[in-house]
């Protein structure tokens, strides 16, 4: 099987110690699941060590949620788990095809921030699919983050994701001649998800910006709003200028409804009043 076959479904959630039944239905079932989590649980926990016993119940639930939507009832393993404080990330791959052939699986972690604590920061999984005829095949990474918050932290934002690439490292990749640890663009394939944090930056005198807040929430039901919007995103301007995500591309954020603060049971159905504007996750 190769890499331009393969079905990667992928979903990041800032849980707040919350979470959720997972996935869509689809008509296929993906060869790969990736599940990033942000605040997955109280910060003071997270620092006591309840992080791994979290996240084995998040395991469970995940799961059971990937089997249970499964188009034709297929079977999934874990791959790999990881968790540093709030941090974690689930990779899962289907058994009837690519999950037997895995390897070279490898975690890492880093944190971003005061003292780099781990309540910001990113996880990172990697793992080989072999090629046919005993080639080397491809490698998958796969990286959850969660940035720096606040509008006005934008230089911090920027600053998390350079020390993310410099210090979130892997293991030597197999085609390198050397024994130095590589980074997260030393791969085939690169997966990039979390809460970026990064926001809309409108001017003041635009209109949708003199809007009461609760009103502004409601015109981004509009997909033609958000469309609007997405030249004032944050994270498309640095990312046009180079400075943030360098090599990635992100799908049309702007055809989702907003994700921030959903109403817990609810569909596409969130808190009004907010301020800021979700942005989904970054892939190649």
């Amino acid at each position: 099987m190769t890499s331009d076959t393969l079905l990667v479904e992928i979903a990041s959630y800032n849980t707040n110690s919350q979470v959720s039944n997972f996935l869509t239905k689809d008509r296929r079932a993906p060869d790969i699941v990736a599940v990033g989590f942000q605040e997955l649980l109280p910060l003071h926990l997270g620092l006591s060590g309840f992080s791994k016993a979290v996240i084995e119940n998040r395991n469970d639930i995940i799961l059971s949620q990937v089997e249970a939507n499964a188009p034709n009832k297929e079977r999934y393993s874990l791959i790999a788990r990881v968790v540093n404080v709030g941090v974690a990330l689930l990779v899962y791959a289907r058994d009837d095809t690519i999950a037997r052939t895995v390897c070279d699986v490898h975690t890492t972690w880093t944190g971003t921030g005061p003292a780099y604590m781990g309540n910001k920061g990113a996880v990172g999984v990697r793992f080989r699919i072999p090629g046919s005829q005993g080639s080397v095949g491809e490698i998958f990474t796969f990286v959850c983050a969660h940035l720096t918050a606040h509008k006005q932290k934008l230089a911090a934002r920027l600053a998390d994701y350079q020390h993310i690439v410099g210090t979130l490292l892997f293991p030597p990749v197999i085609e390198m001649e050397s024994n130095s640890s590589s980074t997260i663009y030393d791969t085939s394939h690169l997966f990039f998800l979390g809460d970026l944090n990064f926001r809309l930056d409108i001017p003041q005198m635009h209109p949708l910006a003199l809007r009461p807040s609760t009103d502004f929430a409601r015109t981004l039901d509009e997909e033609s709003t958000r469309e609007q919007l997405k030249d004032f995103d944050q994270l498309l301007v640095e990312w046009r200028k180079g400075t943030v995500l360098q090599g990635l591309h992100e799908g049309k954020f702007w055809q989702f409804k907003c994700s921030y603060k959903y109403l817990l049971g609810e569909v596409d159905k969130y808190r009004c009043g907010i301020s800021q504007y979700p942005i989904s996750m970054v892939t190649n």
